[in-house]
């Protein structure tokens, strides 16, 4: 209930000022904010579902913490005016990003409960997918460097990630006995 309160102060807020704001420096910071609480919360869904559920209960603190952490840096960033930290920071950053993104999209594709074998296979390899383009992400993050072999080949992961981020949940609904 707090964060929906939260969220709708902050769309009132935004509102405000995008209707009779100056955009001045604190508005855009505000307006950031409030930008940066929307991206939180649907970045957070996923880790929300399955804490409510008490499921995937590691994974799902995870995605919280990562969730979290990434939302206190964005916020930094936001209000501190310039990077404390400079390159680390900042690859620090889309690390902790990475990290929130592909856990929670892990558990989005572990909302869905098959029940054949053949879309429990795809939801896995869905999953090992989202960790790999995670991975490559990361090294090009930290080596600051993608061969095009490594940058085919997340292309490719890419291409098969969103097919079975689309195909998955359709796959169960089909799969049920009706």
């Amino acid at each position: 209930m707090t964060l929906v309160i939260s969220l709708v102060g902050s769309a009132l807020i935004g509102i405000t000022i995008i209707l009779v704001g100056d955009f001045d420096e604190t508005e855009m910071r505000v307006l950031a904010t409030a930008g940066s609480l929307a991206v939180f919360s649907i970045l957070s869904l996923p880790s929300l579902f399955h804490l409510e559920r008490a499921r995937y209960t590691y994974l799902t603190w995870v995605g919280i913490s990562a969730s979290l952490a990434l939302f206190a840096m964005v916020l930094l960033v936001i209000w501190s005016g310039n990077v404390i930290g400079g390159e680390a920071f900042l690859k620090t950053l889309a690390s902790v990003g990475v990290i929130a993104f592909a856990t929670n999209h892990t558990l989005l594709m572990l909302i869905a409960t098959p029940t054949k074998i053949f879309v429990s296979l795809c939801q896995w390899a869905t999953t090992l997918i989202i960790v790999t383009v995670g991975v490559l992400i990361l090294v090009a993050i930290w080596t600051e460097e993608m061969p095009e072999t490594m940058m085919r080949l997340f292309g490719a992961l890419g291409v098969l990630d969103a097919l079975g981020t689309i195909t998955v949940p359709i796959l169960v609904r089909m799969s049920r006995p009706r």
